[in-house]
C-alpha cells in the first residue's frame, strides 16, 4: 500500500503539532531563496547583457525560460509526487534547484545561460509545490496555522525587496556571484530542512493526488492570488525605475526605498496572526486587503513625482500583500489532503501568472496601467467576499 493510499488514515500529531515554527522558517526560507532568484534578475540584465552579448534582449532571455520551464513543469511535478511525500521530495528538489543556479554562475554562453534559466525554472517549480504542501502539512492541525501562514508570508515576500538590497553590491563584482549566492543558500535550506524535519519525517500524512478543485472558492482564491501578485510586481517594478532613472538612486538606495512596503506587510501580517479565523473575520480583513491594494495603485498612479510620495504611496500596498497571502493562501491549500498536491501547484501558478500581469503593465509605462490593476483589486474584493461566504 503507497503512502497515498495511507491519506485518510494518517493525521498530522505529535511532533508537527507540538512546534511548527521551526518547520515553517525553512520553508519560508527555502521560498525566499527562490524569489530572490526571480526578483534579482531585473538588476543582473545590463551586466549579462554586456558580457554575454545580448543587447537589449538580456531581459527576455533571462526571466522567459524560467517563466515558461516553471508553469509547463507544474503538471508533471503533481503527477510525480502522487506517491512520494513532498517532505522527503523537497530536499532533492532544493539541492536541485542549487544545481541549476550553480549552472547559471558557469554558463560561457547565451544558449547555456538559457537552458540554465529554463532548469532553475522546473527545478523552483518542483520546490515550490513542495514546500507549499509541506506548508499546508506541517500546520494542517496546528491551532497556531494563521500565525505560521503570517510567518512564512513575511518572511519569503520579503525575498522580493532582499533581492534589491543584496543583489545590487554583488553585482557590482560579478552578476556570477548572484547565482553562485542563490546556490549557496539552496543548498543551506537543504540541510535546514534535513534538521527541521528529522524528528517528523515518519510522522507524515499521505496526499493524494485529484483533479484540481474548483468548489468552495478555489477559482475565487486563485484570482486573488493572481491581483495581489500583480500589484505587488507592478509596484515594485515601477517604484524601482522610478527611483534610479529619474530619481538618480542606486540599486541599494532603491532597495532600501522598498523598507516601508515590508515594514507594512509584516504589519499586515501580524494583523492576520492577531485577528479572527472566523469566516466573517477573514472576510472582513480580505476586503480591508485588497481595499488597501486599490488604495495603493492609486495614490501610485496619482502621486506627485517626488521620491518621497512614491514610497510613501507603496505602504497601503504592503500592508495589503500582508494581509491577502497568508490568509488566501491558507485558505487555498485548506481542504481535503488529496487535493493539497493540485492546490499548491495551481497557487503557484496563479503566483507566476500575476507576477507576469504586473511585470507586462508596468512595461507599459503608463498610470493607466495601474488604474485597471486598481480596477482587477476591485474585482478581486468582489469575488473574494462571494468565495468566504461560500466557504
Amino acid at each position: 500500500m503507497s503512502w497515498t493510499d495511507r491519506a485518510d488514515e494518517v493525521s498530522v500529531t505529535g511532533a508537527y503539532r507540538q512546534s511548527t515554527l521551526p518547520v515553517v522558517f525553512v520553508l519560508a526560507a527555502v521560498q525566499f531563496t527562490i524569489i530572490v532568484d526571480e526578483t534579482a534578475i531585473a538588476l543582473l540584465a545590463p551586466s549579462v547583457a554586456r558580457d554575454l552579448d545580448l543587447g537589449d534582449q538580456a531581459r527576455h532571455l533571462l526571466v522567459t525560460p524560467f517563466a515558461a520551464a516553471f508553469v509547463v513543469m507544474l503538471p508533471g511535478t503533481v503527477v510525480a509526487l502522487r506517491r512520494v511525500d513532498p517532505r522527503r521530495a523537497l530536499p532533492w528538489a532544493a539541492s536541485a534547484f542549487a544545481v541549476s543556479a550553480a549552472a547559471g554562475a558557469l554558463t560561457p554562453t547565451a544558449a547555456s545561460l538559457i537552458a540554465a534559466r529554463a532548469m532553475q525554472g522546473a527545478t523552483a517549480a518542483v520546490t515550490t509545490t513542495c514546500v507549499l504542501a509541506a506548508l499546508h502539512l506541517a500546520t494542517a492541525n496546528a491551532s497556531t496555522r494563521a500565525r505560521d501562514f503570517a510567518v512564512f508570508s513575511t518572511v519569503s515576500g520579503a525575498g522580493a525587496i532582499a533581492a534589491l538590497v543584496v543583489a545590487a553590491p554583488l553585482a557590482t563584482v560579478s552578476w556570477r556571484w548572484c547565482f553562485w549566492a542563490v546556490g549557496v543558500a539552496a543548498t543551506v535550506c537543504t540541510i535546514g530542512w534535513l534538521v527541521a524535519s528529522q524528528p517528523r519525517a515518519d510522522r507524515g500524512v499521505g496526499l493524494r493526488s485529484a483533479r484540481l478543485s474548483t468548489t468552495n472558492g478555489g477559482l475565487f482564491g486563485y484570482a486573488a492570488i493572481v491581483a495581489a501578485n500583480a500589484i505587488l510586481a507592478a509596484s515594485v517594478i515601477t517604484v524601482s525605475f522610478a527611483l534610479q532613472q529619474d530619481h538618480g538612486w542606486t540599486p541599494v538606495a532603491a532597495g532600501l526605498g522598498f523598507l516601508p512596503l515590508n515594514a507594512a506587510a509584516a504589519a499586515g501580517a501580524i494583523t492576520v496572526a492577531r485577528g479572527s479565523s472566523t469566516p466573517p473575520g477573514v472576510r472582513r480583513l480580505l476586503v480591508c486587503a485588497f481595499a488597501a491594494l486599490a488604495v495603493g495603485c492609486a495614490a501610485l498612479a496619482g502621486a506627485p513625482g517626488t521620491s518621497t510620495a512614491i514610497i510613501v504611496a507603496t505602504v497601503p500596498i504592503g500592508f495589503g500583500v500582508g494581509v491577502a497571502f497568508p490568509l488566501v493562501n491558507g485558505h487555498i491549500l485548506a481542504g481535503r489532503g488529496d487535493e493539497t498536491l493540485n492546490r499548491a501547484a495551481g497557487l503557484g501558478m496563479a503566483q507566476q501568472i500575476g507576477l507576469g500581469i504586473g511585470a507586462l503593465a508596468a512595461a507599459a509605462h503608463s498610470d493607466l496601467t495601474l488604474v485597471i490593476l486598481a480596477g482587477m483589486v476591485a474585482a478581486a474584493v468582489a469575488t473574494t467576499v462571494v468565495w468566504t461566504r461560500r466557504r
